[in-house]
């Protein structure tokens, strides 16, 4: 069904089918695929044909058809993380742009060499196993010139936490990082089976009203049984945030769900937003997503509201929109066979579907 929208070169298709093969364990009739859309400089078919040619150890290759492109930092990335400490570290290094931070300003002009290559050249030196060189370059490049670089300082933390770095970790400067290397720590304790310390960590900065620890704190409780305590935080966590909190409710709800407990993430959500008078298609959606994620029927009113017409309506309109919104109602009311002919049908009129008048 999908070679037809492959051979057109459509990036959707061709990713989807490319995909489809390499795990059928395809792959070179998927590099053969990705190939002609490679060779006109798409940058996604770029990077996953890299990454096939990776899978077959053509490091060579890799760096063939990367390199030429190192200036692409989605590229030079996909570059460093196949072929970085493998033997190609010289050559590599001689096709990275230097290490910069780019602008400060805020309305710097963008040029190609303002781009922020810091992260780049710290993930290279670390699969290099250049260690404390990538974090000394991260270090001085978290804080520049009164500019905190969030990035900087969680790709800090993430390393720390990744080597074990605990007393560095403690010890992260607080100049806008802190928040992160929180995280990295309470994951590291995570790692090691330190679970108290770990909970204690978190709900001593969740304890100060910050939702970022309640999340991390509720997760790590619901991954180690203690789903009771976790909907706790959460639910203080989203009554301290007030109405911007919608993540909130969201991992509360997932955790009741895949604790069996939809009925009370159902009953939760309507109190909640009740008593905040949110959204009501907000809260509509919110159902829906419990419903499914328990295996119910949607409610209909769970609908967006912009498609909440009857059946023919939506069959009478002539926009993709529409056609995929029947698709979704036909598969709620588990009538799935009926949705695949229905966008079928679609295939048929394209011009029609997208709201075009045929010529």
């Amino acid at each position: 069904m999908l070679q037809p929208f492959a051979a057109t070169g459509w990036w959707p298709a061709v990713d989807t089918v490319a995909g489809l093969l390499a795990d059928w364990e395809r792959e070179e009739e998927a590099i053969g695929l990705l190939r002609p859309l490679a060779g006109t400089g798409h940058r996604y078919a770029l990077r996953a044909l890299a990454r096939l040619l990776a899978r077959q150890g053509h490091l060579d290759q890799v760096v063939t058809l990367l390199g030429p492109r190192a200036g692409d930092l989605l590229l030079a990335g996909e570059l460093v993380e196949l072929a970085a400490g493998k033997g190609r570290d010289a050559g590599i290094a001689a096709l990275l742009s230097a290490a910069g931070n780019g602008p400060t300003h805020p309305f710097g002009r963008w040029s190609p060499e303002a781009m922020d290559t810091v992260p780049l050249h710290a993930r290279f030196l670390e699969l290099q196993g250049r260690i404390d060189e990538a974090i000394h370059l991260l270090n001085s490049h978290v804080c520049v010139e009164g500019v905190v670089y969030a990035d900087h300082a969680e790709q800090l933390a993430r390393l720390l936490g990744r080597h074990g770095r605990e007393a560095e970790l403690r010890a992260f400067p607080a100049d806008g990082g802190e928040e992160y290397a929180l995280a990295a720590l309470a994951e590291l304790l995570e790692e090691q089976g330190r679970i108290p310390e770990a909970v204690v960590l978190l709900g001593q900065s969740a304890g100060t009203g910050n939702p970022h620890a309640a999340s991390g704190l509720a997760e790590l409780l619901a991954r180690h049984g203690r789903q009771d305590e976790a909907v706790a935080v959460l639910r203080t966590a989203a009554e301290k945030a007030g109405g911007d909190c919608d993540w909130l409710v969201h991992l509360l709800c997932r955790i009741l769900v895949d604790a069996g407990r939809a009925d009370d993430a159902l009953t939760w959500i309507d109190d909640h937003y009740t008593r905040h008078c949110r959204d009501h298609q907000e809260q509509a959606s919110m159902r829906a997503e419990v419903m499914k994620a328990s295996g119910r029927a949607v409610d209909a009113e769970a609908e967006p509201a912009g498609f909440s017409g009857s059946d023919e309506e939506l069959l009478r309109s002539a926009t993709v929109d529409a056609a995929v919104a029947l698709a979704e109602r036909l598969v709620r009311r588990g009538r799935p066979q009926e949705a695949v002919a229905h966008l079928r049908d679609r295939l048929d009129g394209p011009k029609a579907v997208r709201g075009h008048p045929p010529r």
